[in-house]
């Protein structure tokens, strides 16, 4: 493990200074544990889900014989058991059962200028979606139930270039999101839309090079993300610190997708490389404790995740 301190002096700093008053200064709290873990299977064109106390087996929810295709993020409303979810290839935000029955509902579309959506965030409480529009280079948002998709987030300015981290701080209005092209960085900017985005972590740090998939942890105010590029599993602190959790030496490939369980004591993440030379793949999910202390293991095989979603004792 390797710890950096960094600091960019292009943060907007009404952002910093908003995260920092609104930490948890909570002492020893306990936290839920983790029960099941939901995926994508992007090369599968699958959801699926993992019963975290038989792992090595899954279930799948959808599949191709539901239409399904090339799915990246994903992001799940436990209250009124929905699961959503992108098709990259495909150009489609769509809603589906948690509990598998019935047909995916397609809420957004190519007409709803969707273009290469990479990943998705839910805000229950206002019932909106907001996704990565890869395609287009913007963030997106609608209401849960489908109907009119914003294109005006941000004056139309084109934030992105390949997104496949997005995550909402409900507590302070804000969307936290990853590039891992041209822009590569971790960037932060407001929930409705206005004002500018802002820089928490650059590619100036160390620790940070090509970013996919963000997880916030609004307990330590930390984002984990998974760096394709350098092959680590990191976790950010808002001040601007970062800690290499795992890297190459303890066989972390293509991490993406990424999940932490607090209550456990451990961190989620998905494998996503190929061989260019053999075309040997490791699609695996893997979990590891959350300190960087101890040795990954495979929680299942066979799985080119890019989106994943814990679910809680308390869910």
């Amino acid at each position: 493990m390797n710890f950096t301190r960094s600091f960019s002096s292009v943060v907007v700093l009404p952002l910093l200074v908003l995260l920092a008053s609104c930490a948890d200064t909570n002492t020893d709290p306990t936290y839920p544990k983790a029960t099941h873990l939901y995926f994508t299977d992007y090369s599968g064109r699958q959801v699926g889900v993992v019963d975290l106390n038989n792992i090595g087996t899954y279930t799948s929810l959808f599949d191709a014989n539901d239409g399904l295709d090339t799915l990246a993020g994903l992001t799940i409303d436990f209250t009124n058991d929905h699961i959503y979810t992108v098709e990259e290839t495909n150009n489609r935000v769509l809603r589906l059962n948690l509990d598998g029955s019935d047909s995916p509902t397609v809420l957004y579309d190519e007409a709803d200028s969707v273009s290469m959506p990479t990943a998705i965030a839910i805000d229950v409480q206002n019932k909106l979606l907001y996704w990565a529009n890869s395609g287009t280079g913007q963030l997106k948002s609608g209401p849960l139930a489908g109907g009119d998709a914003s294109g005006s987030m941000f004056s139309y300015r084109e934030y992105i270039d390949y997104c496949y981290g997005l995550v909402i701080d409900n507590r302070n209005h804000l969307l936290y999101f990853s590039d891992l092209g041209d822009q590569a960085s971790i960037w932060a900017a407001r929930t409705d839309g206005t004002g500018s985005r802002g820089v928490l972590f650059g590619s100036s740090i160390l620790s940070l090079q090509n970013p996919s998939a963000l997880y916030y942890d609004e307990p330590s105010t930390s984002l984990f993300w998974a760096d394709e590029g350098l092959q680590k599993i990191v976790q950010g602190t808002i001040n601007g610190g970062t800690l290499v959790l795992y890297d190459r030496e303890d066989g972390v490939t293509r991490p993406d997708a990424i999940a932490v369980d607090r209550g456990n004591s451990m961190i989620y993440w998905s494998e996503t490389a190929t061989d260019p030379d053999t075309g040997a793949k490791t699609h695996q999910i893997k979990r590891a404790a959350l300190d960087g202390s101890g040795t990954p293991e495979v929680v299942v095989d066979g799985v080119e995740s890019y989106g994943m979603v814990l679910r809680f004792a308390n869910q």
